[in-house]
């Protein structure tokens, strides 16, 4: 018997049983659909992972301070206070050439703002001039603070584009004036004037739902004398390395300059932590490549069901076909022969139902994708690939034994049978 031959007889036995194959198909169908679900939100998330890590900037390396040692335990401790300014340009002048921006941040809290009569609640952060550079993060209108301004803790603001939105509508916020409001201890209001000078672009959120653009940036001497109080201390210094190759070396320099600023002989004791952005991206990566093969392997398992359920009607459809099957070999058909047949129709089966499950997969994505926008959900063309893959090899692994227990049966048995 040809190889069509089979297939055609395999599927012809599937039609004659429509509702039995189409309810053995239906776990196929399923496993298949939540393998390619599952693995478009491990990728969505671990894309949305990276993108938020490089929307900061690339080639970064983060200082911050450590938490301070208390009663022998490290990191049980009040966050050290211990990173200035002058940390900032001792780390510029002495690796300068590996250096392509450096900026210092101090965060502020959040103000309630006050501009034309419309009330909005942000958070304040004081950043150095470089602060674009590092973050890449050019513009839309107006100009960021200069040296001379960060230097005399001028009250200007540089403010977000959905903070701009909120207070200012469609009016181009640039030269406007707002208030920064707070509370203090003993209830009374602080009120600073601010003149806005600039608008970021708008970056949208990250991936665990931070709004980057609604924010305020003031020079950094600003938020440490008018907004703080703390004028000799920075929450953060963050180094734009030269380049990627640049980054591990850097790290290390950076790390012995502080230790020597600080004083500090054992870096174990450092009151600061040097985090490199490649490090970051590559454990988050590692995470959410771990929790991919997690949710694919749940969708595994409906596969794995449903090559049981292909191996127990195949058995069944044995048993019912055993006098076609002695017929068969009576008038010649050899042993590959039968076996060809069920394997065919079992393959048939799960590659069939491994096709529409695909669809159904890409209607649950395309469901997540609508009802929830913030989630990302990506289906690559290997996912789709390896799915199908191993649907059909379930339906080879799980068909073989029915498939070869009905070549095995001996035409005369099987001719008796009733």
């Amino acid at each position: 018997m040809r190889l069509l031959d089979s297939f055609r007889e395999g599927l012809r036995s599937i039609l004659v049983n429509k509702l039995r194959s189409s309810l053995t198909m239906l776990g196929v169908i399923i496993g298949v659909a939540a393998v390619i679900a599952m693995v478009a939100l491990g990728n969505g998330a671990s894309e949305s992972v990276t993108r938020s890590i490089k929307a900061l900037g690339s080639n970064l390396i983060t200082v911050t301070p450590q938490l301070q040692t208390q009663d022998t335990l490290r990191g049980a401790g009040v966050t050290s206070q211990s990173l200035t300014l002058e940390d900032m340009r001792a780390i510029e002048q002495q690796l300068g050439a590996d250096i392509l921006a450096i900026e210092a941040e101090q965060q502020a809290g959040r103000w309630q703002l006050v501009a034309a009569a419309t009330n909005w609640n942000s958070s304040v952060t004081g950043v150095t001039e470089d602060y674009q550079t590092v973050r890449e993060w050019p513009l839309a209108t107006g100009q960021f603070f200069d040296d001379s301004q960060v230097r005399s803790a001028a009250l200007v603001a540089v403010i977000g584009s959905a903070t701009a939105d909120a207070l200012f509508g469609e009016n181009d916020p640039v030269g406007q004036r707002m208030q920064l409001r707070q509370a203090t201890a003993q209830g009374r209001a602080r009120i600073l004037n601010f003149r806005i000078i600039g608008v970021l672009e708008a970056k949208g959120t990250t991936g665990f739902g931070l709004n980057r653009d609604d924010q305020v940036l003031v020079p950094v001497t600003t938020a440490q004398r008018v907004l703080t109080g703390r004028t000799d201390s920075v929450n953060a210094i963050v180094i734009k390395a030269a380049s990627t190759e640049a980054m591990t070396f850097l790290t290390e320099d950076v790390t012995t300059v502080l230790l020597s600023r600080h004083k500090i002989e054992d870096p174990e004791d450092a009151d600061f932590q040097v985090l490199n952005q490649n490090d970051a991206l590559g454990a988050l990566s590692s995470i959410t490549a771990t929790f991919t093969i997690l949710l694919g392997s749940i969708g595994g398992i409906s596969l794995l069901v449903g090559g049981i359920g292909i191996m127990n009607i195949m058995l069944v459809s044995v048993h019912e076909r055993t006098r076609e099957i002695g017929i068969r070999k009576a008038v010649g058909a050899r042993r590959r022969d039968i076996l060809s047949q069920f394997l065919i129709e079992a393959v048939t089966l799960t590659g069939s139902g491994g096709l529409l499950g695909i669809g159904l997969g890409w209607a649950i994505t395309e469901l997540v994708g609508r009802l929830s926008p913030d989630i990302l959900v990506i289906i690559t063309a290997p996912t789709v690939a390896v799915a199908v893959g191993v649907s059909v090899t379930i339906g080879i692994v799980f068909g073989l034994y029915p498939a070869m227990r009905a070549a095995r049966l001996h035409p005369i048995e099987a001719l008796r049978y009733e």
